[in-house]
């Protein structure tokens, strides 16, 4: 009997038979579309990939309303060139190919700076002016018009994102829409022009399209939508719609935490919401949960306890593709786990090469496929170190059939991940951490812990990896040599005094800063630039900060500061021109790490194949570590 009963059990969503209950969400990588105005082969292949999956529904991410606006990142698609409509055809036979049915994600904007109330904040983060009856007389027929094209060309859903503050979706929120005509005030006003959206692309599309509409239950923002609010709502936009996702939060930065979850929250941090709309008993349609659901696990409970009736996931299929065929096939310890950094996010939204920091895969496709042929003959492949890059090395290197043994001097794997098992919000890196460590036990790789090599012990190997990694930097500051190394403190954070002082305002020092002070420490954190932890990626800086700031009563940030001197019980700084001396039991050091260059150039020549990978060229992000490690590997 399956272990997922509902979650891989047929249901029935419109006029449409899905083949399971699991959706995946609209995540198109902007980057691979070359700047086409259609879906690329890149692209057709990403999304092609979820089909193959499993998943039942695969929404495809986005076109835009009315003429295509190029914001110089995402994909400005453009569903009526005629030369383009074949691109997006064959990207819904390619998902229908594998039994999926194929959905498209319609994302609105305003032209000409229009937003629904003056003032009412655009996605580029200016206010607009409130848009005029005839303006959303033309956005709302360009809707129907775009959605009965796309069902010409074979798609069977349309998904429309009317949450997370985009501007459509403002209409239904009393924080933004302060319009004083039949599109403001009250929730039924409120929710009049979604309403005339749906009931224009039914009326276009027909009745066998797949309406499915996202909105936010609760923005957690004051004043805005909360979770009555959001029931209200629910209840006023459902007439004519197939499926309602729900979601929370915004795409500001006081509500993104929420919009896109990451360690900070709990697993499933959302799915109440949806729950709330089920079982209210006033939502006749069915609903969908999402955010951070990672497994069918997960899914299958959400279904059996009635939370919702389909879950959507997006992180998991980009962190693991196989990770539906791995639950069903009762292995999920082998579903490499979603350490929720939002790398992949940022990857895209800022013009980065798409890349996810635990799957190497993503984004190599075209290089995977030249490079998976089998060596020509197994080598004998010795990788000096056991951190990330390291293990990523050596299982790719024990997959490609090369015998391997890996040498870690200390006692445990897992290198500058093992701080994560003391800290609560790193719960997702630490499950990460248990992967690699648990796919290397599986292998077929040779491990020796608590061992220290040198060149000189590794005749007979054809391959060398050094992935020594790195040190803490100390710095040139009086009294520094007493001071202890945030390496060192996690852990062993109850021998640490009542006062503490970080230095350094990076984001291991804020993460560092956090962590004490939620443990009751009161915290002092130090860091000579005007920003803090500039080497975050922009959407985990924008939460770590906030989290920062919810624990204000334990955690003074001072910025401009320059640590002049360390004494047993205090610390002096300089900011502003002035010397201050805080009280300190004990300080913590965090200003950068350093790579052990020579320690990994000794290896060098040791074998007639060499390479470095990880923290010993520099200091890097997992996302870094992981590829370079996959991509040694591949190559060794």
């Amino acid at each position: 009997m399956s272990r997922h009963p509902l979650a891989l059990s047929p249901a029935r969503l419109g006029a449409h038979l899905l083949k399971n209950r699991i959706i995946t969400g609209p995540s198109t990588p902007h980057c691979m579309s070359s700047g086409q105005p259609y879906p690329t082969e890149a692209i057709m292949r990403y999304f092609e990939s979820r089909a193959k999956a499993g998943a039942g529904l695969v929404t495809v991410a986005s076109v835009g309303v009315g003429p295509p606006v190029d914001d110089g990142v995402h994909v400005c698609w453009d569903l009526f060139r005629p030369n383009c409509t074949n691109a997006f055809a064959e990207l819904a036979s390619r998902i229908h190919f594998y039994g999926a049915k194929a959905a498209m994600e319609i994302l609105a904007k305003f032209p000409d700076g229009y937003a629904v109330s003056d003032g009412a904040l655009l996605m580029d983060g200016t206010p607009g002016r409130e848009v005029p009856i005839e303006v959303m007389e033309q956005v709302k027929d360009w809707f129907a018009q775009e959605a009965a094209v796309l069902r010409s060309l074979g798609y069977d859903a349309v998904m429309l994102e009317f949450g997370h503050s985009v501007p459509v979706a403002q209409f239904l929120s009393p924080l933004t829409n302060k319009r004083t005509d039949r599109y403001g005030g009250s929730t039924e006003n409120r929710c009049r022009y979604i309403n005339e959206i749906v009931r224009a692309i039914r009326e276009k599309a027909g009745p066998d399209m797949i309406i499915d509409v996202r909105f936010c239950a609760s923005e957690f923002l004051a004043g805005g939508i909360d979770l009555e609010e959001g029931l209200r709502i629910g209840e006023c936009i459902q007439e004519g719609v197939d499926l309602l996702e729900v979601s929370g939060g915004t795409l500001r930065p006081e509500g993104m935490e929420i919009a896109h979850p990451c360690g900070f929250l709990p697993p499933t941090p959302l799915v109440f919401l949806a729950e709330a709309l089920k079982k209210s008993g006033r939502i006749h349609v069915p609903i969908s949960t999402i955010g951070a659901i990672s497994n069918l696990d997960e899914a299958e409970d959400i279904l059996q306890s009635g939370k919702a009736d389909f879950v959507t996931m997006v992180r998991a299929f980009i962190a693991d593709i196989d990770v539906l065929e791995k639950d069903i096939q009762g292995r999920p310890d082998d579903i490499r786990p979603c350490i929720k950094c939002l790398r992949c996010h940022d990857s895209n939204a800022y013009g980065r090469h798409f890349s996810c920091s635990v799957n190497p895969t993503v984004g190599l496709a075209h290089q995977i496929k030249r490079m998976t042929e089998p060596p020509l003959r197994p080598k004998r492949v010795a990788v000096i170190g056991g951190g990330p890059a390291g293990m990523q090395a050596a299982l790719t290197a024990a997959e490609r059939g090369h015998e391997v043994t890996l040498f870690e001097k200390s006692d445990v794997l897992g290198g500058k991940l093992t701080f994560a098992e003391h800290v609560p919000f790193k719960y997702p890196l630490d499950a990460f951490r248990r992967y690699l460590i648990g796919q290397v036990a599986k292998s077929s790789i040779s491990v020796n812990l608590r061992t220290e090599v040198s060149a000189g012990d590794l005749t007979g190997f054809d391959t060398v990896i050094a992935a020594v990694g790195s040190e803490p930097i100390v710095p040139s500051i009086h009294g520094a040599a007493s001071a202890r190394l945030a390496v060192d403190v996690f852990g062993r954070e109850a021998e640490l005094g009542r006062n503490v002082v970080v230095v350094g305002g990076g984001q291991v020092g804020c993460e560092t800063a956090l962590h004490l002070a939620r443990m009751g420490k009161h915290v002092t954190l130090l860091e000579m630039q005007p920003n803090l932890a500039p080497d975050a990626s922009p959407t985990c800086r924008e939460t770590l900060i906030a989290e920062m700031a919810k624990t204000s009563d334990n955690l003074d940030v001072v910025l401009d500061a320059r640590c002049t001197a360390i004494t047993p019980d205090h610390v002096t700084y300089e900011t502003d021109g002035r010397s201050i001396s805080v009280e300190a039991d004990d300080v913590v050091l965090s200003v950068g790490m350093r790579p052990l260059t020579e320690l990994a150039d000794s290896f060098m020549g040791a074998a007639e194949g060499y390479a470095q990978v990880g923290d010993c060229i520099r200091p890097r992000s997992v996302e870094e570590a992981i590829r370079e490690g996959y991509i040694v590997g591949m190559n060794s």
